[in-house]
């Protein structure tokens, strides 16, 4: 069995413990997806402290609804859905949620980084979203550094499948020129 396997497997495992009331297992899954919840917040330029709101809501929600997961494959995209429509209810209701924020708040989230976050500095990864459009960064964090499927990621925003990979074309288009040019001497 590869790796990927062994992880899907472990997940369900997981998901399985905390259907039957395994509080452990839950924290386990919270400390996994907490950061991936904030970081897509806060690329929608939610401010950091209504960001934590919506994410501890999510969580509270997951936990009501832990039964229901059936595809772990698709888990982060439904977790995202419920943030994002908690996000969208909470601007409904108190039209106050501060969505002004700055995309960079994201010191001391917890967040099992990828390979290539890893290798990144926080001033390459600032630098990199920097002139990008909220919906760009969320498309370009969700991709490469989460490695979601362009089909989830599509759900998610709300657009078609081809829609999100014209989008990410274009963003990879737009870094290789930023990065490709020849550092003036």
């Amino acid at each position: 069995m590869n790796n990927n396997s062994e992880q899907k497997a472990d997940f369900s495992a997981l998901i399985e413990r905390a259907k039957h009331g395994d509080h452990k297992a839950f924290s386990e899954i919270i400390k996994h997806y907490y950061g991936l919840v904030m970081h897509y917040l806060i690329g929608h330029n939610v401010k950091y402290n209504d960001a934590e709101d919506v994410a501890q809501e999510a969580f509270i929600n997951l936990f009501r609804k832990i039964d229901k997961v059936n595809n772990v494959t698709t888990f982060s995209a439904w977790l995202l859905r419920i943030a994002h429509n908690l996000l969208i209810d909470k601007i409904r209701k108190e039209n106050k949620i501060d969505v002004s924020g700055n995309e960079y708040e994201l010191e001391g989230l917890v967040n099992d980084k990828t390979p290539e976050m890893e290798i990144l500095s926080n001033n390459e990864v600032n630098d990199m979203f920097t002139g990008l459009k909220s919906r760009e960064r969320v498309i370009l964090e969700l991709r490469i550094f989460q490695d979601m499927p362009f089909a989830e990621i599509a759900e998610l925003n709300g657009m078609s499948e081809g829609n999100v990979r014209l989008v990410f074309h274009r963003i990879i288009t737009k870094l290789r020129a930023k990065y490709s040019q020849e550092p003036e001497k």
